[in-house]
């Protein structure tokens, strides 16, 4: 059974404008796997050596030497499993904390890959493993030291970032049509999921056709629109059940279904269990 008391969420209370720690030190200090959870900052995990299984959002992720892991705001996440050499460094940051330390970070909170619907993990073949573990370090250090420099840590924060945007947005060159269309896609079904529209309703959102729309997405994730749909939505349903005093009919209203029984019908069909089925796995106390 999966308690909801272990979040990750938890182990990050009162942390401050940001916070940074050892990757070995923070898996350690949870019981995993841990409960589906959201944060209103950004995680970030950098492993340098093992693996460690992450489930963000509607993926599944192993997480290896080298990659770097972006848990976007609001994205419903969970970790597993790890091997027993895995280290690294992790890294959580207020969207109105150390960033915004400098007077202005508007421009670094509206980079496509912090939104919600974007990939998290990132493979940075163009950066050497000690540029990135060095960042890490070196925000470690500030946060350790007395008197601590926000700007400091601001500037390597930027720094990070605006190297993966320019990796993210060199990896889309190769098919960038049907890659934005599927990120257009994503954003649509994120900010409508109090809403159960139809593939035709997206594609007429998109000014493109039900087809395309369905080639495009089937082209970057190997799955159909609404296969992806239903993923997303059920990513975020999950989560909601786990929520303590959660009430079926409300979240199926929550979610854009007609009624509990058809919502419940669209949960099975997807989990293989009932929503009070999924519930009687989850310790909501």
């Amino acid at each position: 059974m999966i308690s909801t008391k272990d979040t990750v969420e938890r182990y990050f209370e009162g942390y401050g404008e940001y916070k940074c720690e050892r990757l070995v030190d923070f898996l350690e200090s949870l019981k995993l796997p841990t409960s589906i959870t959201k944060q209103k900052g950004v995680l970030m995990a950098f492993v340098t050596q093992g693996e460690m299984e992450v489930g963000a959002g509607y993926e599944r992720y192993l997480a290896r030497e080298g990659n770097l892991l972006i848990i976007q705001p609001n994205k419903p996440f969970f970790l597993g499993s790890h091997t027993t050499d895995v280290d690294g460094y992790v890294l959580l940051l207020k969207g109105d904390g150390v960033l915004g330390s400098m007077g202005n970070h508007s421009l670094i909170f509206n980079l496509e890959f912090l939104e919600t619907w974007s990939d998290s993990l990132f493979h940075l073949e163009h950066l050497p493993t000690e540029f990135i573990e060095n960042i890490f370090k070196r925000i470690k250090w500030e946060k350790d030291a007395e008197g601590s420099k926000l700007s400091v840590v601001n500037a390597y924060v930027i720094t990070l970032l605006l190297e993966v945007n320019q990796f993210y947005n060199e990896s889309a060159l190769s098919n960038r049509a049907s890659i934005d269309i599927t990120r257009k896609f994503k954003m649509e079904v994120y900010n409508n999921l109090n809403k159960n529209l139809s593939i035709t309703e997206f594609a007429d959102r998109l000014a493109v056709s039900p087809n395309h729309l369905n080639k495009a997405v089937k082209s970057v994730t190997g799955e159909s629109a609404s296969q992806l749909a239903h993923k997303i939505k059920m990513v975020e349903a999950k989560y909601r059940l786990m929520m303590p005093a959660s009430n079926i009919a409300e979240i199926a209203s929550e979610l854009g279904f007609s009624d509990a029984s058809y919502f419940s019908r669209f949960f099975k069909k997807n989990a293989s269990l009932s929503p009070k089925e999924y519930q009687n796995t989850i310790d909501l106390s």
